[in-house]
């Protein structure tokens, strides 16, 4: 970075999923009319891992320039956003089932905090529908974020999305595991253990049995549970590990969102098959 420039703000993205919180699969675009303000105000767009921040010149027209000279002229800023992560929304809370036809806005107006979204996480206040919005998209965009340029633009700013708490459920199909007698799934200490063992049909007619956390389990990219699938459990026995680690779900294999992934209508299931 050149030592006369200073900067202006930043916008952080973060994702409760990843074990560091940084989400950098997204990227930004400036709209022609913001290119056209970086020009004449001789702004600078630095991209980072999981962050991009704002530069301006601390000489400008061979006067001295500060960040209140820029603000003091509320200009605003729009910028197009994109993922690079087609299974973002597998990972993703507090979204509606359908979003054919919606785009995220992020925002920073004269009254809002450091956070560019209506609540503490990203949720579905924060999605809009791309064929209406004040600027035109002829393709739907991951998102649009808006920014006010005024004396309240904190310097560092933040757009959050959360990871879902969600019911695992293990569907055991292979048949020498069927095979054994009063099969249980529980943690390493054996305090937890899961509900069933449930009988199942898969859909070409297989039977399958299937365990369901007793509650939920949030949802992250390095899960620190482990699951042991064990044999001849009951009150008095530990039963005998026949699976030491099950697997943990994908989640580039996976998706939460549609009835079929609910139980009884109201607990949201990861299923994982073994």
């Amino acid at each position: 970075m050149n030592a006369n420039y200073e900067k202006l703000f930043t916008v952080h993205f973060k994702h409760e999923f990843f074990t560091n919180d940084i989400l950098d699969s997204i990227v930004i675009k400036p709209t022609n009319d913001t290119l056209k303000v970086f020009r004449d105000y001789e702004l600078v767009l630095r991209n980072h891992k999981g962050s991009f921040s704002i530069h301006f010149p601390a000489v400008f027209a061979s006067a001295p320039n500060s960040r209140n000279n820029i603000l003091a002229d509320n200009l605003i800023l729009n910028f197009t956003l994109e993922c690079t992560d087609p299974y973002l929304l597998n990972y993703t809370s507090n979204l509606p089932d359908n979003i054919e036809n919606l785009m995220f806005f992020f925002k920073h107006t004269s009254t809002s905090s450091n956070k560019l979204h209506q609540k503490d996480f990203v949720s579905e206040s924060d999605l809009v529908d791309f064929r209406t919005f004040e600027m035109p998209y002829f393709a739907k965009p991951f998102g649009h974020l808006q920014i006010l340029l005024d004396q309240n633009l904190p310097m560092e700013n933040y757009i959050k999305f959360s990871a879902p708490s969600l019911y695992w459920r293990y569907i055991i199909r292979s048949p020498y595991l069927l095979d054994y007698d009063d099969l249980a799934i529980m943690n390493k200490m054996k305090d937890i253990v899961f509900d069933g063992p449930f009988p199942a049909s898969l859909p070409n007619g297989d039977a399958a049995l299937t365990f369901i956390s007793p509650k939920r389990i949030p949802q992250k990219e390095i899960s620190q549970l482990n699951w042991q699938l064990v044999e001849q459990y009951n009150e008095n026995n530990p039963g005998r590990v026949v699976i030491p680690n099950l697997p943990h779900p994908n989640h580039k294999m996976i998706s939460f969102i549609g009835e079929e992934y609910k139980i009884d209508g109201q607990k949201r299931v990861l299923d994982i098959i073994v």
